[in-house]
């Protein structure tokens, strides 16, 4: 090789680095300062970390480079390829001249857009190329270094020898890089071989870049071409052999199957290599991923509002909106019976007992009416003289004494009348009530003549646990509630919907939406179920606001003791134990162990645990 080289006995490829201040380049003030210094392996002796290198081929690419960290940048035809939307392979075909490619790109973007050194990927298969001419011009375009690619590296055996007979082969890359480095421009060194190692670094080559020419694409998945394992044992062979000649010589990683930081870190801790050049694995992979996902993110927004207005519909129909809850079984009958009975412009009935929710469930049935635009009107029935119940419901005529007064059911003829304790009107009032369910017309107190309306009338009795309509209604009103009713259940009856229930009255009370639940024990829990609860949702509410206002950090059954009447009421070890409390809500729940376990307030894993122990499915 020495009477190749002008009879250099070692010519060096390689010239200064600068060498770098804190580990990096930030240092650096001119491009022409990069060929003082003491070159590229005092430059890793200073640097306190991993050297990373970019093969790009857009401004774009070189900013966000430097800006991640990058120590260099390296003007390749291959990423210019794939900003356009092609391929690294392509950077072998003759589809361009490519010289004269990279310093279109590399002079116009590259160079302008970061202070890193430049690393001028050229291209040594044209015969016509006048290397020295070349670099000369490389040299006052501004570039810092110089690298051979594409190489022949990348191209199959028969092609490359027919270059290698031609002159055009490995040789001639390596002549590059001895003549460059002789005028002073930074070198690496792309070898894919052991062979190929040995040649360069017998030439004098500070730094190879061991490149395979293997990457993955994003839509291919975890496998690659080559595998992580094996990539690392052949860049180890290659790094043995460059390094068995000199041990100073300086081993970079260059592109592969490598596409993330802990895939790298594997292979380096493996190989000992010193830097990583990365390709796509730095331009195209995060770019492909990144327009994928925002691009996707923006496709989606129309699915994204449908799924919001669906969901706003569900929560609607599900009466969450309106302050009800509804787990249990018993609880979404009632919803669906209230979105069935909404949707004609007969009476409705919600009746049950006191505090278990019925104002809630008649606005619901409101709510969910082709009337809910409108305000309902509310009307409370108390015990009192005609005058005042009912001429406030009916209207009063006009006598001598006092003038006309208009009835609630003329005035919300367009809207619904929210009849609040029905059971609490006069016997005259139900029938005049049953007289307009009828004919559609009622007849003020006092009058003769007849007033019609379209007011839709929504009315809710309370009735005592274990009674029936017929002790608080007159047969005639009743008879046209028939199927028109609403039960709503007493608290015990739903006990599934009671960690729900105790989390919407503990926000309640805190005023947040955010508000944690109440660390209830398991202890509290089961006397809160045991209860008899006379007043229901009412009575629940107010043990919850005193909850609140105790803070305690966990609620047991002797807190709960005062609250409950001072005595907890003895459970019936036939329907509140704790086993037949579990087999009672899987019963409810259809054995669905998931909703079970949410109705409970209790995690699957606790559910599980306390199935097996209690050998409830045995």
């Amino acid at each position: 090789m020495e009477g190749r080289y002008d009879g250099c006995a070692r010519p060096q490829i390689g010239a200064s680095f600068r060498t770098c201040r804190g580990g990096g380049w930030a240092g650096m003030h001119t491009r022409a300062d990069q060929a003082k210094g003491g070159g590229i392996r005092q430059f890793f002796r200073n640097s306190r970390s991993f050297v990373l290198g970019a093969g790009i081929g857009s401004g774009m690419t070189a900013r966000a480079a430097e800006r991640a960290g990058a120590d260099f940048v390296l003007a390749l035809n291959a990423g210019r390829f794939r900003a356009m939307g092609g391929c690294s392979p392509a950077s072998i075909l003759p589809i361009r001249n490519a010289n004269e490619f990279v310093a279109g790109f590399g002079r116009t973007e590259i160079l302008p857009s970061t202070k890193l050194p430049v690393f001028f990927g050229a291209c040594t298969f044209d015969p016509q190329l006048d290397l020295d001419r070349f670099l000369e011009r490389i040299i006052r375009w501004g570039f810092s270094g110089v690298t051979n690619f594409p190489s022949v590296i990348h191209i199959d055996d028969y092609r490359r020898s027919l270059l290698e007979k031609c002159g055009l082969g490995y040789e001639r890359e390596i002549e590059l890089l001895v003549k460059a480095a002789r005028r002073g421009l930074m070198t690496i060194a792309y070898t894919r071989t052991q062979s190929e190692a040995k040649r360069m670094v017998e030439a004098g080559a500070e730094a190879i870049c061991i490149n395979f020419n293997l990457n993955r694409a994003v839509e291919s998945g975890p496998d690659p071409s080559i595998s992580l394992s094996e990539l690392a044992a052949r860049t180890s062979a290659v790094a043995r052999v460059a390094q068995s000649i000199d041990k100073s010589a300086i081993c970079l990683l260059g592109g592969g199957p490598i596409t993330k930081p802990d895939e790298l870190l594997d292979i380096c801790r493996e190989t000992g290599v010193q830097g990583f050049i990365g390709g796509s694995s730095l331009d195209r992979v995060p770019l492909e991923m990144s327009v994928l996902e925002v691009t996707s993110g923006f496709k989606t927004i129309h699915l994204l509002r449908e799924k919001v207005d669906l969901l706003e519909r569900q929560l609607q129909m599900s009466g969450f909106r309106h302050g009800v809850i509804a787990q249990s079984s018993t609880m979404k009958r009632v919803l669906e019976t209230a979105r069935r009975l909404a949707s004609n412009p007969n009476p409705v009935l919600v009746w049950g007992e006191a505090g278990s929710g019925k104002r809630r469930i008649a606005s619901l049935v409101h709510a969910f009416s082709d009337r809910k635009q409108t305000k309902p009107a509310l009307f409370h029935c108390r015990p009192g003289g005609a005058i005042d119940t009912v001429g406030a419901l009916f209207g009063v005529e006009r006598s001598e004494n006092r003038r006309r007064q208009l009835s609630l059911l003329e005035s919300a003829s367009e809207t619904t009348v929210l009849l609040m304790h029905i059971d609490q009107l006069s016997r005259d009032g139900q029938e005049r009530l049953a007289d307009y369910f009828e004919t559609g017309s009622f007849m003020p107190l006092n009058g003769v003549s007849v007033v019609r309306s379209s007011a839709r009338v929504i009315a809710t009795a309370t009735v005592a646990r274990g009674a029936g309509l017929e002790s608080v209604l007159c047969p005639r009103l009743l008879a046209f509630f028939v199927g028109l009713d609403i039960e709503v259940p007493a608290l015990p009856n739903r006990l599934e919907d009671l960690p729900q229930l105790i989390q919407h009255f503990t926000v309640e009370a805190k005023g947040d939406a955010n508000a944690q639940t109440l660390a209830i024990e398991k202890s509290a829990f089961l006397a809160l179920a045991g209860h008899h609860w006379p007043g229901n949702l009412r009575e629940l509410r107010q043990i919850v606001n005193q909850l609140v206002a105790l803070k305690n950090a966990h609620i047991v059954a002797e807190v709960l003791k005062p609250l409950l009447n001072g005595v907890l009421p003895a459970k019936p070890n036939s329907a509140f134990s704790e086993r037949e409390w579990i087999i009672e809500a899987l019963k409810r729940n259809r054995l669905h162990r998931g909703n079970t376990a949410r109705s409970l307030g209790l995690s699957r894993k606790t559910l599980y645990n306390k199935i097996k122990k209690l050998r409830i499915l045995e």
